[in-house]
Parts: structure tokens; C-alpha cells; sequence
């Protein structure tokens, strides 16, 4: 659909269009990531339902976001359209061309509709009109599956694991301010959000916040460019519980660090619980003040580092538990093994086991195992002992996997990379997977640029020229630069 047909529709039509997308989208948070569910599915819509076809016609707003959500979303839409409308209707994919202006009034308060859907999971004395005014305003909600049941405690985390549970019972009081520090997808992200997920159910009348770091950059700059950086500070003010994820990402940005210095000291002066995380200690924190770096050390410092054996067999462990899967322990072990890098691999490895066992219906073999591990771009031949030592080694395939890369390291979303947006920090991540695809992958400056939405060659030659300027200028970008070509190069 073209046209904008839905200029006929009456009120009644658009409340039962309304109605049956926010059913399907309420299921789908229950099993996927709401910031995967909110980039997706954020500008798409129920645009009609045709009885005698038996197809439901969801509206996208280009063909991107249409792919995506075929190869990531598709399966989970279409059951949920049978458990929530009718189990003889199909989903029908339009790209509809009103969706790409922007809001419309068949699409649905997608961000109130996920709340709400949190909201069954804590307490009915929570003060949602508060609570849903910041999450709108933020735009930021917390992951309810993240919570200290589902934390898997070992050595590499036992002592940020142990603060992190004081604090859930007595926020402000304990630990104040936290700040946890470690590399990338060794679970500070779920530490922090299990603290929130818990004072939200035992102090409902707390307003607690989770922001990427990232995330309250764009809102301090746009408060300053707008001439509304009270209205930031005034919702600031609300907040009981501020939890600010990869803190250095406040680097080399002096108005920002300047006005984070004030609220961190509000903050702690009226004892508001204050947690941070970040990818190295406060001491390491290039181009931040002095002055903020003793206050994130002013109480306890302290690190998430890799799992050991004994911690990723339990994290398997766990994990099949909690997906009613039942895999020989001897198995998992071969995975724990093998797979050391960080938490999030291993999820990746068992998904890629059991998704085998659902469609096959057969029992996992060890030929099974090592198949997942050569799949998750592990080499060798992993039955011969001489080479296991060395068989520990991941590669990033082609630019999907590069774009995301960058986008996990940067916490922004693929689709922003692969777009226009020139934003800062999104045009930093296009750069630096353009200079990637160039000199690593070898890729020609014609394919390069059609893969970022048919840029030409000039446009490509400047990014990646004006990057490696910038590298030479910037300690705290070749930090980022190598860490990120490192994983590349793994």
C-alpha cells in the first residue's frame, strides 16, 4: 500500500486495528527484548484485515525494517496473531509509505503498551502514572528477565553480585555510589538492571531509571541545543534510583561531564542511589574530569571479569533449565570448553543446540557440538587434543556481523548505522565499519557504499580518511578502535 487508505477508516476500525497489534506486541515482549521490539517494530502498524483472504497486512515503513523483521521477529508475530486474533489468519508484510513520515494515527503507544505489560511483573501499588511518564520520557525500559534468580554467581562476579544485593535492599543506603567495570557482554548490563527489576518490586513507590550513557548524552545535548535542559532536570529530579550504563562514553564531552558532575552530587547529597558501569576502572577513564572520576571511586569499585569453567557449565546449565531442554551435562561441557570469551556467546552457542534439537527432533551428539562451534566461527577440528588450545578463535563473517559488533560495543541499533542518521555517535559507528570492511575484509568502496545505503565512493574515501585523522588526534577513539578491531580480528 502506497496511499494512505486509512483516511476512510472510522474510530472503531482503528481501535480494533490498535487493539489486536497491542495484544500481539504485549506476547512478544514476554519472549524478545523490548529495544528490539521498540527498533522494529517502533513505526509499523495493523493497516488492515481482510476477512476473505484470512490475511492480517502490517504496515512497515521501508524494506529494511521489513527484512528485519521477517528474519528476526516473523515466526513469533505470526503465533502471536493466532493465540491473540485467529489461528487461520497469515501476516501480510506492505511497506506503507505514510509510516515513513513519521507517527500516524493507526500506529499504537508502543512504549505504554510494553510498560504496562512490566508492570504486571512488579506490584499494584506502584505509581505508574510517574513511572510511565519517565519510561515515555526516556524512552528506556528495563528487561524483566534480567533478575538475580536468573544471575549465575561465580568467582568473576561473586563480589559485584553480593554488593549489588545489598543495595537492591536498601538502595541509597548501601554501596552509594556502585560502579562496576568490565569488558564487554560479561553481564554488568543484567547485574545492573536485576538491582532495578528488585527495588521496583520491593520499594514500588521508588521511581527507578535505567539509562545507556549514550542515551543521556543525546538528552543533555538536546536539552542544551532546544533551551529545555531544565525539563531534563525537573524529571531527574523524580528519580529515586539512577542506573547509567558504560559511563565512557561521557569522554572528551566537557558540558556534559560538567552538568553529570551536578546531578551525581544531587544525587548522592539526598542519598538517591546511584550505580554505574563501565568498560575499565575510574582510573582509566581518559578525557574525563578528575573531579568525577574520585566521586565514581568515592565508595565501592569493583569488577565483572570472564567466567570460569566451573561458572559457564553452570550458565548452561541454567539456561537449558530455563528453556525446558534437557542436554548432557557431558555436552555442555564441551561448550564450557571451549567458549570463554563472554556470557553472551554461550547463550548464542546453546540457542544454535537447541534450535538444532527442536527442528531435527533428535537427541544432541558431541558431532552436534562441535558443528555449533565451527558454526559460531570457532576453527579446527576440536576431537583432536593438540589443537584444542588453539581452537578458541572467532571471526566476524561479512558487514552484518561487523555492524553488529559496532553496534553491541556503541549501544545503538543496526538499522541507525545502516541508515542516514548523522547523529554523532551513529555516523563514528558507520565510519568505523566502513574502515573495517576496507582494510580488513578488503571490500571495494562501491560495495561499501551500497551496503550503507547507496552512498558513493567519494562519501566512503572521506569516512574512513577523516577516521584515521581522527585516530591519530584521539587516544580515547583508538582505544575503542582497537578494542573493537580486536574482536573483528579474533
Amino acid at each position: 500500500m502506497s496511499i494512505d487508505i486509512t483516511q476512510s477508516y472510522d474510530s472503531a476500525k482503528i481501535s480494533h486495528l490498535q487493539s489486536v497489534w497491542e495484544k500481539v506486541i504485549s506476547q512478544l515482549a514476554s519472549i524478545h527484548d523490548h529495544k528490539k521490539i521498540i527498533s522494529f517494530l517502533g513505526k509499523t502498524a495493523i493497516i488492515d484485515i481482510n476477512t476473505d483472504d484470512k490475511k492480517v497486512f502490517i504496515g512497515v515503513p521501508n524494506q529494511f525494517v521489513l527484512t528485519q523483521i521477517k528474519k528476526f521477529l516473523g515466526k513469533d508475530i505470526t503465533k502471536s496473531l493466532h493465540e491473540n486474533y485467529d489461528a487461520q489468519f497469515t501476516a501480510q508484510y506492505d511497506i506503507f509509505a505514510p509510516f515513513q513520515e513519521g507517527k500516524h494515527p493507526l500506529h499504537i503507544d508502543m512504549l505504554k503498551t510494553l510498560w504496562v505489560d512490566q508492570l504486571k511483573e512488579t506490584s499494584p501499588l506502584l505509581d505508574q502514572k510517574t513511572k510511565t511518564a519517565l519510561s515515555k520520557y526516556f524512552g528506556i525500559l528495563f528487561d524483566k528477565n534480567y533478575t538475580f534468580n536468573s544471575l549465575i554467581i561465580g568467582a568473576h562476579n561473586q563480589m559485584a553480585a553480593g554488593a549489588a544485593q545489598a543495595i537492591a535492599a536498601e538502595p541509597g543506603k548501601a554501596y552509594n555510589p556502585f560502579f562496576v567495570y568490565g569488558n564487554v557482554w560479561l553481564g554488568k548490563t543484567h547485574l545492573m538492571q536485576a538491582i532495578g527489576n528488585k527495588i521496583m518490586q520491593e520499594y514500588p513507590e521508588k521511581v527507578v531509571v535505567y539509562l545507556p550513557t549514550s542515551k543521556l548524552v543525546d538528552e543533555i545535548i538536546g536539552g542544551i541545543r532546544k533551551n529545555k535542559l531544565t525539563n531534563l532536570m525537573q524529571k531527574l529530579e523524580e528519580v529515586d534510583v539512577l542506573l547509567l550504563d558504560d559511563i565512557q562514553f561521557i569522554a572528551k564531552k566537557d558540558k556534559t561531564q560538567e552538568i553529570f558532575h551536578n546531578i551525581f552530587n544531587d544525587f548522592h547529597m539526598k542519598e538517591k542511589q546511584i550505580i554505574i558501569t563501565s568498560d575499565r576502572p575510574p582510573k582509566e577513564l581518559n578525557d574525563i574530569a578528575e573531579r568525577l572520576k574520585s566521586r565514581f571511586s568515592l565508595w565501592l569499585v569493583t569488577d565483572v571479569s570472564q567466567p570460569d569453567f566451573e561458572t559457564r557449565l553452570a550458565i548452561l546449565q541454567s539456561k537449558a533449565q530455563a528453556k525446558n531442554v534437557e542436554i548432557d551435562d557431558a555436552l555442555l561441557e564441551i561448550l564450557a570448553t571451549h567458549v570463554t570469551d563472554n556470557i553472551r556467546e554461550i547463550e548464542w552457542a546453546l540457542n544454535i543446540i537447541i534450535t538444532k534439537m527442536q527442528l531435527t527432533g533428535k537427541d544432541i551428539t558431541p558431532n552436534d557440538i562441535y558443528e555449533c562451534l565451527h558454526t559460531l566461527g570457532y576453527k579446527n577440528d576440536f576431537t583432536k587434543d593438540e589443537e584444542v588450545q588453539t581452537a578458541n578463535t572467532r571471526t566476524i563473517h561479512n558487514m552484518d556481523d561487523i555492524v553488529a559488533l559496532v553496534a553491541t560495543y556503541y549501544h545503538i541499533a543496526p538499522e541507525d548505522i545502516i541508515g542516514d542518521s548523522r547523529k554523532k555517535q551513529i555516523s563514528l559507528a558507520r565510519k568505523i565499519c566502513m574502515k573495517i570492511a576496507k582494510e580488513q575484509f578488503g571490500r571495494t568502496l562501491e560495495k561499501i557504499g551500497e551496503y550503507f545505503g547507496g552512498k558513493n565512493h567519494a562519501t566512503v574515501i572521506y569516512s574512513i580518511e577523516s577516521l584515521t585523522e581522527d585516530l591519530k588526534q584521539d587516544s580515547y577513539l583508538a582505544r575503542d578502535w582497537e578494542f573493537i578491531q580486536g574482536k573483528v580480528q579474533e
